[in-house]
């Protein structure tokens, strides 16, 4: 059975280190210096090679639970990390013989040079689940889907213009959108026996079966380097769940589970799209908007 594996790999640096404004490059500049350092060089050249999507998902750099990455509102000093902080990254893999070597590259590395300093290595944990564990009965009223880093929603383009039509990311979490997205990288990687048939059908059902009761959502433009600023979602949103159909529920709630490893959207490798997935204990009324038992820091 293929395997997920998400790393949570800390760090400390030796001194101060000025970073890319998204640092999710730090990430994966040190993972990819461990695995040089331990001679897999098969992995380092998985993880470099233009592949739209690929079994490696690399996030930003959190400090006590905040991502870290500059936005076209942040002050235009250079971003910083503290010497002797501590620090946390994470990194998921798809693939046994690929979580393994990672897993050996960091254990066997405690420190490594980066950006004109050294990081210490001190600290790491791993959860390693497979596709079929990732099942949800719909046992749940509601979901609360988090989007911890700029999530880059992206309307599929015609078939038979594609050239003609310019990238586009919506700035609101259509349930198709996600769905589609998801369901798209799952195929690529699951075995074959958990594939998703007829994903675009899934994708519109899908609109049905989440129906947003509330959210609290923020446009955010990053500054990923010095020409590209995506524009993307940030901040949360509440779905009601209407169980009108099992199979398709169980396998959308299927899929917002797997998010929780591999993120949503467009450039989820690179750190957009980090998200989080939470179910709701049922209620006895629902959920509206404006309903106190949803305070905006829930």
């Amino acid at each position: 059975m293929e395997t997920i594996t998400v790393f949570k790999v800390y760090f400390k640096p030796k001194r101060d280190i000025v970073v890319p404004p998204f640092t999710s490059k730090l990430s994966r500049t040190i993972i990819i210096k461990a695995l040089e350092k331990q001679g897999f060089n098969e992995v380092v050249s998985e993880i470099k090679a233009p592949w739209k999507t690929k079994p490696y998902v690399f996030t930003v750099v959190f400090q006590n639970n905040k991502p870290l990455f500059k936005t076209a509102k942040s002050p235009p000093k250079p971003l910083v990390l503290k010497a002797n902080e501590e620090y946390f990254f994470k990194i998921t893999t798809i693939g046994s013989q690929r979580s393994l070597r990672i897993v050996q590259a960091i254990s066997n590395t405690p420190e490594i040079s980066v950006y004109n300093s050294e990081v210490l290595l001190v600290g790491v944990e791993a959860r390693t689940v497979d596709f079929g564990s990732l099942k949800v009965k719909p046992n749940y009223d509601y979901v609360k889907l988090e989007f911890i880093t700029p999530t880059l929603l992206q309307l599929p383009k015609p078939k038979r213009i594609k050239e003609k039509i310019k990238l586009r990311h919506i700035l609101f979490p259509l349930p198709m959108l996600i769905t589609y997205s998801l369901a798209k990288h799952w195929n690529l990687h699951a075995p074959h026996q958990e594939k998703i048939s007829n994903i675009e059908k899934l994708a519109i059902i899908s609109n049905y079966i989440l129906q947003e009761v509330n959210n609290k959502l923020k446009p955010v433009t990053a500054i990923y380097d010095e020409k590209r600023r995506p524009r993307g979602i940030t901040g949360w949103t509440i779905y009601k769940i209407n169980n009108i159909n099992k199979k398709h529920t169980e396998t959308i709630l299927k899929l917002l589970n797997y998010a929780n490893y591999i993120g949503i959207g467009r450039s989820r490798t690179i750190g957009f799209g980090t998200t989080k997935t939470t179910h709701i204990q049922p209620s006895a009324n629902p959920i509206s908007a404006d309903d106190p038992r949803v305070p905006a820091d829930m």
